[in-house]
């Protein structure tokens, strides 16, 4: 039989998923490819605007606006190299929670 407090913190644990969006234009990808491709090979999902509970904004530039609103939310700005870089891996790194 499982304890009530395991069976709790059991019922009460959220899976994490590591959501991002994109803006701009890429090189190597159209945004639905890349959506896509992202998709399928890793453990992210695509999220249509940058918000406090987005983990990564894949972005060709950092000085943009929603680059600035992205960074004050605590998301991180990465480029199409490192965004290449985490489907290769197939996964993006989990965002701390700390």
């Amino acid at each position: 039989m499982i304890n009530k407090n395991k069976k709790e913190k059991y019922m009460t644990k959220k899976v994490q998923t590591t959501t991002f969006c994109i803006t701009g234009e890429l090189e190597k990808f159209k945004r639905i490819d890349a959506i896509v491709e992202i998709h399928n090979r890793t453990n992210a999902r695509f999220v249509s605007g940058v918000s406090s509970q987005t983990d990564y904004l894949i972005s060709s530039r950092k000085d943009t606006k929603k680059a600035k609103r992205a960074k004050a939310f605590g998301t991180r700005v990465i480029n199409e190299a490192e965004m290449l870089k985490f489907i290769k891996a197939g996964k993006f790194p989990v965002r701390s929670l700390n």
